[in-house]
């Protein structure tokens, strides 16, 4: 009987904190922001480690999903620089050549003003860093955006409701493919970081991780030329899959890795040509070149070596590690791609997991919906550091007070000793997803953290 009752009354509980949750709740509000994050995240454990099933996977996450079809996005500001970018383009004009702040005079579209005073100052000085396809969705948006602003959202939400579908189903045919349990997809498409960042802010990582998942499909089946075709894709979504390439050099051979390649370098070319006249390519690489140099929010390693440059030299020393970044960054990709195996399925996804998590170690920024990247390997590869990250994460918030922007250095602190801790515990006893699924969820006989 409680059983029954709880199988019913938890999901309704989810429901309604996310239905809360896109129900006003401002970024300021930090109590009532975080305690429902948390509690929607603790009751989602629950019912997955007791009462999950596919059907029910599906439907309370197509629920909450749902919950913000007409939420205007109060946790970020970025979506007002998305449909900015798409004005500009049905102007005709690139959106890599020129500022808001430069074209806010000359030009006229519906609601711009409103968008360049509701990006913030920090993104109508700079230029755009949103790669290509992104372009092309935001482009898309704008046609929408005439009388009412929440039609582009609406439209951008159900892409990446489509998006977050064809995870699931594509995410279970490799789980399958691993010898792993569909139900394992729970903690992704539940994934309270993923349905808040993702549909109810507009940030397009679970778009990325999508098109990443069905190259990885056809990777693991060593099909080069489809591989590299979707990682094109994902890469024009988003830059980060770069990183993964050469993880895939060992276990392709080298005669499927150059046919990877190669179908990865013409597919992204197809995105950039259009985009790519004058000083765009120098212009876009200063402003990728912010995220080591300029731009800092919620870093772990970083914030410690920035406090002991103030203690040695009096000042913050974000420039120059900013030089140094992008080289330690390119080190860890040739140990992950070199020095590991990478042969096996298991092996490889590893490789990708920890080569990404160390790039969100050292850097500057990790805005809360980055960890995305992450929960699809942890859920792949049986480490639950990932899905902990998910929780603590959105801790971050709380730099967004009623009284301005200030960060909480002791709670930073807490929330990365909880990954950290759960980390190093993983690296030197045992992966714990198994805490997080239901019992013997991840077992020796079939996860793949049982090949070396």
């Amino acid at each position: 009987m409680l059983a029954a009752a709880l199988r019913l009354l938890l999901p309704l509980l989810i429901l309604t904190g996310f239905f809360m949750l896109s129900d006003g709740v401002k970024r300021s509000d930090t109590v009532v922001l975080l305690s429902l994050y948390s509690g929607i995240f603790v009751l989602l454990w629950f019912w997955i480690r007791n009462f999950n099933s596919l059907a029910g996977i599906l439907l309370i996450g197509i629920l909450a999903r749902l919950c913000f079809s007409f939420h205007l996005p109060e946790l970020s500001q970025d979506f007002y620089r998305f449909l900015w970018d798409g004005h500009v383009q049905q102007l005709g004009i690139n959106p890599y050549l020129y500022t808001p702040n430069k074209l806010i005079d000359l030009v006229g579209f519906p609601d711009a003003r409103l968008l360049v005073e509701k990006m913030g100052t920090l993104s109508a000085g700079n230029f755009s860093n949103y790669p290509p396809a992104s372009q092309q969705l935001f482009k898309l948006a704008a046609l929408f955006n005439q009388d009412q602003l929440m039609d582009p959202i609406v439209l951008i939400r159900f892409i990446y409701l489509i998006a977050d579908l064809l995870i699931v189903f594509v995410g279970i045919s490799l789980l399958k493919q691993l010898k792993l349990d569909p139900a394992y997809i729970a903690w992704y498409f539940l994934n309270p970081l993923l349905i808040i960042e993702g549909i109810g802010n507009l940030h397009g990582e679970g778009l990325m991780v999508c098109f990443t998942l069905i190259s990885l499909v056809y990777l693991v089946q060593r099909r080069s030329l489809f591989g590299g075709l979707f990682m094109g894709i994902a890469i024009a979504i988003k830059l980060l899959p770069l990183l993964f390439i050469p993880l895939f050099y060992k276990y392709l051979g080298w005669k499927k890795f150059s046919l990877f390649c190669l179908s990865t370098a013409l597919c992204s070319a197809c995105f950039w040509l259009p985009y790519w006249e004058g000083s765009m390519p120098s212009r876009y690489v200063e402003t990728v070149d912010l995220w080591f140099t300029t731009f800092e929010f919620n870093g772990s390693l970083y914030n410690i070596v920035r406090a002991l440059g103030y203690q040695l030299k009096g000042y913050n020393i974000i420039r120059q590690l900013g030089e140094i970044t992008p080289f330690v960054v390119a080190g860890f990709v040739l140990v992950f791609s070199f020095l590991r195996s990478n042969r096996t399925p298991a092996s490889l996804l590893k490789s990708m997991l920890f080569l990404l998590s160390c790039y969100f170690f050292i850097a500057t920024t990790v805005h809360p919906w980055y960890i995305i990247n992450l929960v699809f390997l942890g859920i792949l590869t049986g480490y639950a550091y990932p899905l902990v990250w998910s929780l603590t994460v959105f801790w971050s918030y709380n730099a967004y007070g009623a009284e301005g922007f200030a960060e909480n250095p002791y709670l930073q602190f807490v929330a990365y000793l909880v990954v950290y801790g759960t980390f190093i515990w993983e690296l030197v006893k045992e992966p714990l997803g198994e805490h997080f699924q239901k019992p013997n969820f991840f077992s020796t006989e079939f996860s793949p953290i049982s090949s070396r």
